[in-house]
């Protein structure tokens, strides 16, 4: 049976799709059609195949359907692996959380701008400003110190200023957290992920090769290898920064010990993790903390790490911070050096910090860029192949 689709209505013609091929077709007397109404071609006598034209060549038919289909087939692959992705944790007694995507405090990372939204409260009250939160982060850890254990959150997060080969402003965001757990087990479960995910995509390790067990390398290590100097225990400034230039890096009087390395690492060091099918960089220096809990063996690390496939970064995670004295403060630093870059300056969070005096367990949780994890899958290199509405057409 050969179904097609009406894509228009001309008098008692119609315009027909199915698959890549479009025709024309008259409707036999008695017969209505509507754009979208799906035809038994055994009811319709067919005719010529229509003009390709036809379509509008800027409509969302004629893009999704150009190459055979191609964008519509990766959006199905991109259903199979959000079925996955579900699938995983849920056989894993995860619950799946729904955190709200706009709220005061959007996060206060130095390098992440926010998505601001003007309201009225209530029924036509007065105005008020939220944002778009860039991570439902904060929200997630509220609901561990409400007593959940493990947790797991899928939707999308929005970041200003951010669009590109990897980057679409509004993207989809998986998050997930275990109490009591370590960030070594919130690795070990995302390479059941990811190793699912390539499985139930029908790909095979061709392209990209996760089986066998992830490298570690720390920050220091990987700065010693690739960047060409040690940044020690990365706590002298004048150490890194002499070293770093010693090694031909361009270091700027006024930079900070992150400044260096956040350099050192984009320039010297990402480009070199394309050698590694998949890589875990872990024990970052305490200045580059963000959420992360210090190493109780060693304070002058925290307990961070980003993975790394196909030298593209994957996932960013923690051994969780949950300490509000020391939070709060990193939020007051933060905001301070905000406001020194003149970067848009966000509310603290008050509820999260409560939450945390209330007493989050110790736990490890990571971010996951599911649109990048599906085109490094499929081995694509523009994030609008896995969007059906990418930034300027949504």
């Amino acid at each position: 049976m050969a179904i097609w689709r009406v894509l228009a209505v001309q008098g008692r013609e119609a315009i027909l799709w199915r698959e890549d091929e479009t025709k024309r077709a008259t409707l036999p007397d008695g017969m209505d059609a509507r754009p979208g109404d799906l035809f038994d071609a055994n009811w319709l006598r067919l005719g010529q195949s229509a003009h390709r034209d036809f379509p509008h060549p800027d409509g969302d038919f004629a893009r999704l359907t150009a190459d055979s289909g191609r964008r519509l087939t990766i959006l199905r692959q991109r259903a199979r692996l959000l079925a996955t992705t579900r699938r995983y944790f849920d056989r894993r007694a995860f619950l799946e959380v729904d955190p709200p995507v706009m709220a005061l405090s959007p996060g206060l990372e130095l390098h992440l701008d926010a998505v601001e939204v003007h309201l009225r409260q209530g029924m036509g009250g007065a105005p008020v400003t939220r944002h778009l939160v860039t991570s439902p982060e904060y929200h997630c850890k509220r609901l561990l110190s409400a007593g959940l254990e493990q947790i797991y959150s899928l939707g999308h997060v929005f970041r200003s200023g951010e669009r590109g080969q990897w980057h679409n402003p509004e993207f989809a965001m998986l998050e997930w957290y275990r109490a009591g757990g370590t960030w070594q087990q919130i690795v070990r479960d995302f390479q059941g992920l990811a190793r699912a995910c390539q499985k139930a995509l029908g790909q095979d390790h061709a392209t990209l090769d996760l089986r066998g067990r992830w490298p570690v390398l720390s920050v220091r290590t990987a700065i010693r290898r690739f960047a060409g100097f040690d940044p020690g225990r990365c706590d002298d400034l004048a150490l890194v920064q002499t070293r770093a230039q010693a090694a031909g890096l361009q270091v700027a009087a006024e930079d900070t010990i992150a400044d260096v390395l956040v350099r050192a690492l984009a320039e010297r060091v990402e480009p070199r993790l394309t050698e590694f099918p998949v890589v875990v960089l872990a024990d970052w220096p305490l200045c580059m903390a963000s959420l992360a809990r210090p190493n109780p063996r060693k304070p002058w690390l925290a307990e961070r790490f980003e993975i790394y496939l196909a030298g593209i970064e994957i996932a960013n995670g923690f051994g969780e911070l949950v300490d509000p004295v020391e939070q709060r403060r990193r939020f007051a630093a933060d905001l301070a050096l905000r406001q020194q870059l003149d970067r848009p300056v966000y509310p603290m969070d008050e509820r999260f910090l409560l939450a945390l005096a209330d007493g989050v367990p110790a736990a490890a949780g990571v971010a996951v860029g599911i649109d990048r994890l599906l085109m490094l899958l499929l081995n694509l290199h523009d994030i609008e192949q896995v969007l059906a509405f990418p930034f300027e057409r949504a």
